[in-house]
C-alpha cells in the first residue's frame, strides 16, 4: 500500500524540531508522527534526493543541507537505535508491500554502507549494514515474515506492560515528594546528666519513703518513752521511794524518770529483786 504524499507544512518543521530537541518526543510511541508516517520521504531527504511535494518548500541550498542533516539524524538515532524490530529499522509498517520493502532497503544501504558513506563524514553504527541486510532477509521471505510476525505478537503484551510500568514510574517521579516533618530533639550532654544524677541521687520508690517515715516516727516515740520529757538533767534515775506505813511497799524500789517537776515522780516501779 503506497502511503499518501507527505505534507511539507508538518513534515519539515517536525524534522527540524526533532533534530533540535529530540528529548521532547517519545520515539517508542512513534513520535513525531509525521516522520514515522512518511519515512520514505525522510530517507529520500537523507540521501539528498528531491521529494515530491517538498521541492517548493526547500529550494534554498542552505535549507536543503539543513533538512538533509536533520533527516540523517533521525535515521541514525531512531531507525537504527539498538533493539528495534525489523520494520522500524527499515522505516516500514507491518503490512508493507514488496516494492516498499525494496525501496526502503535500497535507501538504507546507500546511507550506511561504507562505500557510500565514506565521503559524507558521518559515523554510522558499525553493525548498521549487517542489521539492515538481516531485516531485509526476514521480511522479504513470506515464511520467515510470518514466523517473525507471530513472535512479535507474542512479545507485544510484555512490551506493553513494560511501557506502562515505565510511564507510571515517570509520573511518580514527577510528583513532588512530601517534605517530612522535622523534629527537634534537645540532648543533654553526658556530663550535665551525670551532674544532675549526683545532685538528685537515686530515685526512691514512694512505698519505701512511707515505710522509712513510719520507722522514723516509731523511733522518735520510743525515744520519748525512754528518755521522758526534757528536764533539767534529762537522765534516767533509780531511787528508793520514801518509807511508808505499808511494809510491803518499803521493800520496793522505783525506776523514776527524773523530770524537771517539783518533787513529781513518775515511772515504772520495779521490785528490788528485779534490780
Amino acid at each position: 500500500m503506497t502511503p499518501p504524499p507527505p505534507d511539507g507544512s508538518s513534515l519539515l518543521p517536525a524534522l527540524l524540531d526533532f533534530e533540535r530537541s529530540p528529548g521532547r518526543y517519545r520515539v517508542v510511541l512513534r513520535e513525531p508522527r509525521p516522520l514515522f508516517e512518511h519515512t520514505l520521504a525522510v530517507l529520500q531527504l537523507a540521501v539528498g534526493r528531491s521529494v515530491d511535494g517538498l521541492a517548493d518548500l526547500a529550494h534554498e541550498p542552505a535549507q536543503t543541507d539543513e533538512l538533509k542533516r536533520a533527516a540523517r539524524f533521525f535515521v541514525r538515532t531512531v531507525l537504527l537505535r539498538p533493539g528495534v524490530d525489523h520494520y522500524t529499522l527499515l522505516g516500514l509498517a507491518p503490512g508493507c508491500e514488496a516494492d516498499e520493502l525494496r525501496e526502503h532497503y535500497r535507501l538504507m544501504i546507500r546511507l550506511t554502507h561504507p562505500d557510500f558513506a565514506a565521503g559524507s563524514g558521518e559515523a554510522w553504527p558499525a553493525d548498521a549494514a549487517t542489521r539492515i541486510n538481516q531485516a531485509n532477509d526476514v521480511l522479504s521471505s513470506f515464511e520467515r515474515r510470518s514466523d517473525y510476525n507471530a513472535a512479535l505478537a507474542s512479545a507485544q503484551p510484555v512490551a506493553s506492560a513494560a511501557a506502562g510500568a515505565a510511564a507510571a514510574s515517570a509520573k511518580v517521579a514527577q510528583k513532588k515528594p512530601a517534605t517530612p516533618r522535622s523534629r527537634v530533639l534537645t540532648l543533654r550532654p553526658k556530663k550535665d546528666a551525670d551532674a544532675a544524677a549526683e545532685r538528685t541521687g537515686p530515685r526512691v520508690p514512694r512505698g519505701v519513703k512511707i515505710a522509712l517515715a513510719s520507722l522514723g516516727a516509731l523511733g522518735a516515740a520510743t525515744a520519748l518513752l525512754l528518755n521522758g520529757p526534757a528536764g533539767d538533767s534529762g537522765s534516767l534515775a533509780v531511787r528508793k521511794l520514801p518509807s511508808v506505813a505499808n511494809p510491803t511497799l518499803q521493800a520496793e524500789t522505783s525506776l523514776v524518770l527524773a523530770g524537771g517537776g517539783a518533787g513529781e515522780a513518775e515511772g515504772v516501779f520495779l521490785k528490788q529483786s528485779d534490780l
